[in-house]
């Protein structure tokens, strides 16, 4: 076990420089850990390891982050790595992108099979992979090195249907089908399920805007929110849930997710939107359909993402569970292959 132990954990020395006085610790460790670990540490990461007590300073703890340094000052610390990473670094998943991903290919637009657990766009984080880097590493290995247009996104760990233009002349058509009611976006949902058995299908109307500064995600409206309306189809009531199909009708940040909650039906596994659940291996969230034109040809296209493996083990687990309602499957016509 201590061998183990001091695998993970790194033992930090510096003395202080005569050009590092006056620095603060927090300033000063962010640099050193940096250099040590060959990769830049969050600041809040640093913040928490001297809170916590993990610094000590001419061999005495030091827990104020501000703590200017003097010169010839020891600072040491005992650090394990994997801590110091952001945590959606973290809950990174290793992914390859394969012709098995690509759900469309004309030379025109490609549409990618995202998986979970991969942030769509580069991050600030430069070591960090994306989907866009992948698709781009794609192109260039198949001899077509493009820079692909990307006018829609998904979160890191929602999965499914991402549609690139790799052609230039694709852009206007995908930006004007993105920015209408031209694309029509379906995604799944596992959600929690409410005191009250919902209504086959209804639609949600409440605007959307910013949470403000320090805030994750969004809320339901305020000063600058914008009107948004999701229309959301029960496709099996489950054992203290439901499996939705939700398809907004706007094109606002985290729409379905925080739609889905102001209706009291929050998704499963949603840290923002609802409540964190070891149980899961992620947001059951799944991008399933999108149908759209053509930008060029004008003629109809309809992509759809096959149900992920995780996504469909939670859905047969809670069709198992013996606490499902006896009212049991169908709460609509819909239901489908999932």
């Amino acid at each position: 076990m201590a061998g183990r132990r001091e695998e993970r954990e790194r033992r930090l020395k510096r003395r202080v420089a005569a050009a590092e006085t006056g620095q603060r610790l927090v300033d000063a460790l962010q640099g050193w850990l940096g250099s040590e670990l060959g990769e830049q540490v969050p600041m809040a990461r640093v913040r928490a390891l001297v809170s916590a007590g993990g610094v000590r300073v001419n061999g005495d703890v030091a827990r104020a982050p501000g703590r200017p340094l003097r010169r010839g000052e020891h600072v040491q610390a005992i650090v394990e790595p994997q801590r110091l990473q952001a945590r959606a670094r973290v809950l990174d998943r290793r992914f390859t992108l394969s012709a098995d991903h690509i759900l469309f290919d004309d030379g025109i637009v490609l549409a990618v099979d995202k998986p979970p657990g991969l942030p769509t766009h580069a991050t600030a984080d430069p070591s960090r992979p994306s989907l866009v880097g992948h698709v781009e590493s794609y192109l260039r290995a198949r001899g077509t090195p493009v820079t692909p247009a990307v006018h829609q996104r998904l979160d890191r760990d929602t999965s499914g249907v991402v549609l690139f233009g790799i052609d230039a002349r694709a852009n206007a058509g995908l930006a004007r089908a993105f920015a209408s009611r031209l694309a029509e976006k379906t995604y799944l949902a596992i959600t929690a399920a409410p005191e009250r058995r919902p209504p086959g299908r209804f639609r949600i109307e409440a605007a959307i805007g910013a949470a403000g500064l320090g805030r994750e995600g969004m809320r339901i409206g305020g000063k600058g929110a914008q009107a948004a309306e999701t229309d959301v189809l029960v496709r099996e009531v489950l054992a203290g849930a439901l499996l939705v199909a939700a398809r907004p009708r706007s094109g606002r940040r985290h729409q379905v997710r925080a739609h889905l909650a102001h209706a009291g039906v929050p998704i499963l596994g949603d840290a923002v939107y609802g409540r964190p659940r070891a149980d899961l291996p992620r947001l059951m969230l799944h991008a399933w359909r999108l149908a759209l034109p053509h930008p060029i040809t004008g003629k109809p296209m309809r992509i759809e993402s096959p149900i992920p493996a995780d996504f469909a083990d939670v859905l047969a687990a809670l069709r198992a569970s013996p606490r499902r309602s006896s009212r049991g499957r169908g709460a609509s016509s819909g239901r489908g292959p999932p």
